[in-house]
């Protein structure tokens, strides 16, 4: 799973027919053959296998998370994507900032790609923050199938209003924020809402309460482990 992209409003609406990465065009029918570096249990490259093939046979490989964190008045906010309703895993829930596959002649730092393709907006590698390498795993037949993650997770501190962003309508239906303490009470407080604002691609903001049950699923307390290393490292900034 991927707890589960240039640059102006004016672009919003733009459908993405495919982007240019270091392995090449990508166009979204191309996702499923994508080629994918597998590994072993202990990190190791083995082989490049089609996408599918590798969550049909659960393999483990490599993905890119990146959580965006905005200063506001009231606190630090997470930036969040609400995910297209036409996506086969988990549509419509809200979700990471941005999220991917490293694909097999990838760097992790080529990861950084998926903030344009699905925000819109194009940071350097130097401007993110590590957070750590997380494993996940899980089964979602409904998807994708086996899914075994070896997660690279980074911060990216970015000020910019939720209308500077330009989300892909192929992969987003919306962008959201929501203070970042709330968004880890969500996880570790029984019964915790929070207040969220969201702002759908071509539509108003607008602002409304959420529970976990609203966001992608918590695997293996990747959530509130990773948002607490976020909060650790805006402290100590």
């Amino acid at each position: 799973m991927t707890v589960a992209a240039a640059a102006d409003r004016a672009n919003t609406g733009a459908r993405f027919s495919g982007v240019l990465s270091s392995s090449g065009y990508r166009g979204p029918a191309m996702a499923d053959h994508e080629l994918l570096m597998t590994l072993s249990a202990t990190g190791d490259r083995l082989e490049p296998l089609p996408r599918d093939e590798v969550h049909r046979l659960g393999h483990w490989h490599e993905v890119f998370h990146c959580l965006v964190v905005a200063h506001r008045p009231s606190g630090l906010h997470a930036i969040l994507q609400r995910r297209s309703r036409r996506k086969k895993a988990f549509p419509g829930l809200l979700d990471l900032s941005a999220a991917g596959h490293v694909l097999a002649d990838e760097t992790i730092a080529d990861g950084i790609r998926e903030l344009h393709e699905e925000l819109g907006i194009s940071p350097t590698f130097d401007e993110l923050v590590e957070l750590g390498t997380f494993r996940i795993t899980d089964t979602d037949d409904a998807a994708e199938g086996i899914n075994r993650e070896i997660v690279h997770a980074f911060l990216l501190c970015d000020d910019r209003p939720l209308a500077a962003y330009s989300p892909d309508p192929s992969e987003l239906d919306a962008v959201a924020e929501i203070l970042l303490d709330d968004l880890l009470a969500l996880f570790t407080e029984a019964a915790a809402t929070a207040k969220v604002t969201e702002l759908p691609i071509d539509g108003e903001p607008a602002t409304f309460t959420v529970t976990a049950a609203d966001l992608v699923p918590d695997i293996d307390e990747y959530w509130p482990t990773m948002l607490q290393s976020a909060l650790q490292k805006m402290a100590s900034a």
